[in-house]
């Protein structure tokens, strides 16, 4: 195969902003057509990516205009519906996270694609930063020792006050609020770093209960959650402490996770993904001892070009491209999370 023929399913700002430009700058991805619920949207898309083709019914292209792989952006509503037409379809299947709705459709999608056989992909975004696959390399090597501390916080001002009521405010559609918009990050980012979450507790909290709908003077029901707090433990041991909140105030998008280890620390802040403060030598060590890592040219991926370039080469490591198996297992742990925070009891995975 010498290029890869792409489509388009669901083509709302992520799509628009992240799949289509880097897949684009790829060099030998072609995009087939786009499609979307909204005509105009669809359109637009297919400008922005050279495609020829555009419209609202995304099986009827899969049927009439042949594919290699799609790319899904869709509401979280519509992952299931949209990956399953493109797997019995026989093609490769790029979707956003989270995965699905709930374990249930996570696991009928993930045996599914292993049934045929084809690469999928869920751009947890924050792999791909250069301090997060510097992180890794370290923990793989040993040198932060055995792990014994994961600590993580996410916090964004997206879901102050005066943000009118959107769709990743309504359960129906979007599962969850930030959980599955942020959590499911912090969440990917421990198995990258820690592997799978053996138990935990969790609390979440709503704090803006309504929004305004826009345009109008009218208010709608916000039935998500905007913080999720966890306490955990991995399978190895190590014990976690994570934080995720779309309602913090002078944040824009902000991530912070420290590693710590009995031979060293580790602290991953993405405003500065081109370097990892660490802290490797003895135990009891003054706060000037820590200095600054820079990353290397080979921990540089670009998200949306691991996906081609995985087609191109028929294979790819799980971890440089986290597979539906991956978004499976955060997915466990989502509803875990929502399982404890409801009945204040831990959870065993």
């Amino acid at each position: 195969m010498e290029r890869v023929r792409i489509g388009v399913i669901g083509t709302g700002g992520i799509v628009q902003a992240v799949h289509i430009p880097q897949m684009l700058a790829h060099g030998r991805v072609d995009f087939a057509w786009c499609a979307d619920t909204d005509a105009a949207t669809a359109a637009k898309a297919a400008t922005l990516a050279h495609a020829p083709v555009s419209g609202t019914d995304y099986r009827a292209l899969l049927r009439d205009h042949p594919v290699d792989a799609v790319t899904i952006g869709t509401p979280h509503v519509a992952h299931y519906d949209a990956v399953m037409a493109a797997l019995q379809a026989g093609v490769h299947v790029c979707c956003e996270k989270p995965l699905a709705m709930s374990v249930a459709e996570a696991e009928a999608m993930a045996n599914e694609a292993a049934r045929r056989g084809v690469i999928t992909f869920v751009p947890f975004s924050y792999w791909f930063v250069p301090a997060a696959r510097l992180m890794k390399e370290l923990i793989d090597e040993g040198a932060l020792g055995q792990l014994t501390h994961i600590n993580g916080y996410y916090g964004q001002g997206f879901g102050l006050t005066d943000m009118p009521m959107r769709w990743r405010f309504q359960r129906a559609i979007a599962g969850s609020g930030a959980l599955g918009d942020l959590g499911s990050h912090l969440i990917s980012l421990t198995y990258l770093w820690g592997g799978k979450i053996r138990r935990l507790t969790a609390h979440t909290k709503t704090f803006v209960h309504q929004r305004r709908v826009e345009g109008t003077d009218q208010m709608a029901k916000v039935d998500v959650d905007d913080d999720v707090q966890v306490i955990g433990e991995l399978e190895s041991g190590a014990l976690i402490n994570l934080s995720a909140s779309r309602t913090y105030a002078g944040r824009g998008n902000f991530q912070r996770v420290e590693v710590s280890g009995f031979k060293g620390g580790a602290v991953y802040n993405n405003s500065h993904g081109d370097e990892l403060e660490v802290c490797l030598g003895d135990a009891w060590v003054a706060r000037n001892q820590w200095g600054t890592l820079k990353v290397q040219p080979k921990h540089r991926l670009t998200q949306m070009q691991v996906f081609p370039n995985a087609i191109l080469e028929g294979k790819v490591p799980a971890d440089v491209l986290p597979n539906f198996q991956i978004g499976l297992e955060v997915q466990r742990v989502m509803e875990a999370i929502e399982e404890s925070a409801a009945s204040g009891q831990w959870v065993n995975l």
